[in-house]
């Protein structure tokens, strides 16, 4: 099974590592330490020159709601990427009482354009994970990212295994979650998946 290792990053420094380390793909983000957060139109720019496949955070707070006046920023952002070669974008949009957001995950694919989307680990709030599947399908977004539950993706090895199952190859099921260049092939073996997301991917 050959892996794909998404590298998350949100330096050009970062970028050029893991670019160095023959990542498949970019992650991202500005305030890693925020769960990652928009990066600059710049930053992205330097990224598509150095990789084929970059995906661009469109996230403004470190929480997973949303309102009209943050969603108007939100679009205002996606458009600022327009004009620039990148893969998709990654969001994830949860109602009060932790269900999808399908108004507002709506709105942002229909502004991709075509281009690849990805729920981020908001996905790992909802009280219901397989109904969030469905409802993600439905609503055309390509991939979901998750570590399964609370804690590390190795935590999680039987609900991941489960995840990448009722997903039945609809739509692509995304490991993260403490996930390195050491453990990433363990997990392959234990979940069936084999697209992993972590800062320590392509790293050395």
């Amino acid at each position: 099974m050959k892996l794909i290792k998404e590298a998350c990053v949100e330096t050009k420094e970062e970028i050029d590592n893991a670019i160095k380390h023959h990542t498949d793909q970019i992650e991202l983000c500005s305030r890693l330490d925020l769960s990652g957060l928009t990066p600059s139109v710049e930053l992205a720019a330097y990224a598509a020159s150095k990789c084929k496949r970059v995906f661009v955070m469109i996230r403004r707070e470190n929480n997973f709601t949303i309102n009209f006046f943050m969603m108007q920023k939100l679009k205002r952002d996606m458009k600022s990427f327009a004009n620039i070669d990148v893969a998709g974008y990654v969001f994830g949009f949860l109602t009060k009482d932790n269900k999808i957001n399908e108004k507002a995950v709506r709105t942002l694919v229909k502004l991709a354009n075509g281009k690849e989307t990805v729920f981020h680990m908001a996905f790992d709030e909802l009280v219901d994970q397989k109904a969030g599947i469905d409802t993600l399908v439905s609503l055309g977004v390509t991939r979901i990212l998750t570590k399964g539950g609370n804690g590390k993706a190795c935590d999680n090895i039987d609900t991941l295994k489960q995840l990448r199952k009722y997903a039945n190859n609809r739509i692509q099921i995304i490991a993260g979650g403490s996930v390195t260049d050491d453990n990433c092939n363990e997990l392959a073996q234990a979940t069936g998946i084999n697209f992993f997301h972590g800062r320590k991917l392509a790293y050395k």
